[in-house]
């Protein structure tokens, strides 16, 4: 199971100094939503030639445009973008036509899907490569949430996915269990003390 860092800041400053930190633990660098939309897709490129070695995934949320959209990530430097799982086939279609054409690939968000399974399954025949089973920050601050309803989609939809939403040292070994191919860590990576032992301790988990 591979290990993504969520870097969920809003200068491209921060984010090369969180990357810098936690690169050799992850995979996976993640530029998330709030720092593609304050910065630019400069802070796609800037991570890319910092750290040509590691997967780049752009967390555009794409809902409409999904071929521009995507060319435009890819030619930045991304290598994985997100569409979001609510928007239409044509759309998940049109990015990973965009994808084949630079090599790269589509990740379809399944935020605020409500039949996960079966959007997933879908997502995963329009040609993605793979989906990510989503709470965002909103909904992980209700009461009473957890990952285990994303972990049971997870394991039912039986294509590759991702897991996002309260992934920690305590969950970890329980998204590895649901067969994840992707774990997602932001907060409990971004927000800790020490970035770089906490990402080393989720690598640790993992086993």
């Amino acid at each position: 199971m591979k290990l993504q860092v969520a870097m969920d800041l809003l200068t491209v400053e921060d984010a090369l100094e969180l990357a810098g930190k936690v690169a050799e633990y992850v995979d996976i660098l993640e530029l998330g939503t709030p720092l593609i939309k304050a910065a630019g897709l400069s802070a796609v490129t800037a991570i890319k030639e910092a750290h040509p070695d590691k997967i780049v995934f752009a967390d555009m949320k794409t809902m409409d445009a999904g071929e521009l959209e995507a060319d435009i990530a890819f030619k930045a430097g991304a290598d994985l973008i997100t569409v979001l799982g609510t928007a239409d086939d044509s759309t998940i279609a049109g990015a990973v036509k965009a994808a084949k054409a630079h090599n790269k690939g589509i990740v379809v968000d399944l935020i605020g899907v409500e039949d996960k399974v079966t959007r997933a399954k879908e997502a995963r025949a329009l040609g993605a490569k793979f989906v990510e089973m989503h709470a965002g920050l909103d909904e992980q601050a209700k009461p009473g949430f957890d990952l285990n309803g994303l972990l049971r989609a997870g394991a039912e939809a039986r294509v590759p996915f991702s897991v996002a939403g309260g992934v920690k040292v305590a969950t970890i070994a329980d998204v590895q269990k649901a067969g994840a191919d992707v774990a997602v860590a932001g907060g409990a990576i971004y927000s800790a003390a020490d970035p770089a032992l906490a990402a080393k301790e989720l690598r640790d988990a993992i086993v």
